[in-house]
């Protein structure tokens, strides 16, 4: 099987949380969620760009309907959603990445691309496409592509080169990367407090809280339980 994982991050500078994560979705459903994302927007009169910095008071409905589009998906196992969250303030990277700050945040991306996805989904002769979401940047994806092979070979003991393809995707063309950058920001929003300031955007905070329910969490800060494999929370723990 040919699985598409499409990645983004959230929060990578400002804020001490960062969120990095990605949807997990065969190739053969692809086509399925398109059709379903291009239904939302006919009923929902939605055909901008969906974002989270974009939820509003006034669209509230229409991003719980979007929502409510990817558990329908994700709860019957046509998609899963998993993410890490580093914390910046522990970060290192004069320590362990020479440096570059762009090493080191590919380095995450390492993380979560062999943990999350390789080692939980492989099996005898599936292969991976990673789209991440576009950004400018010197590092090379080839390269990161052939450090998660080499990692699932020296990890794992796995020969194969599983990840055919590391690529990056404009969010604009990318309806599965509007709805990760959604629960992202849902999950940055509320790991780095902004849902107990005073002048919260209500719409967002009641996004937040929505997410979680309906991904059957308490919240989004922490651990997802131990056994919930189609929609998960990592606290990355720096070594």
């Amino acid at each position: 099987m040919v699985y598409h994982i499409y990645c983004d991050e959230s929060r990578q500078s400002k804020d001490r949380y960062m969120v990095l994560g990605g949807i997990i979705i065969p190739q053969k459903n692809i086509d399925e969620f398109n059709a379903t994302m291009h239904n939302f927007r006919i009923d929902q009169n939605m055909h901008a760009e969906l974002k989270w910095t974009k939820v509003s008071n006034q669209k509230i409905n229409e991003y719980k309907r979007f929502v409510d589009y990817f558990f329908a998906l994700n709860n019957t196992d046509r998609l899963h959603f998993h993410c890490i969250i580093i914390d910046n303030h522990k970060v290192d990277h004069k320590r362990f990445s020479k440096g570059n700050k762009e090493l080191g945040f590919y380095k995450f991306y390492y993380q979560l691309l062999l943990h999350s996805f390789g080692k939980k989904y492989y099996r005898h002769d599936d292969r991976f496409i990673v789209n991440l979401d576009y950004r400018n940047t010197t590092y090379s994806l080839d390269t990161l592509k052939t450090v998660l092979n080499r990692g699932m070979k020296k990890k794992f003991s796995i020969v194969t080169l599983l990840f055919v393809a590391v690529e990056p995707r404009n969010s604009k063309e990318s309806e599965i990367i509007q709805i990760n950058d959604i629960i992202l920001g849902a999950i940055g929003f509320q790991k780095n407090g902004y849902h107990l300031l005073a002048h919260a955007k209500k719409a967002k905070k009641e996004l937040a809280l929505y997410i979680a329910e309906q991904a059957g969490l308490d919240g989004l800060c922490k651990d997802s339980p131990w056994g919930k494999n189609r929609f998960t929370i990592w606290n990355f723990q720096l070594k």
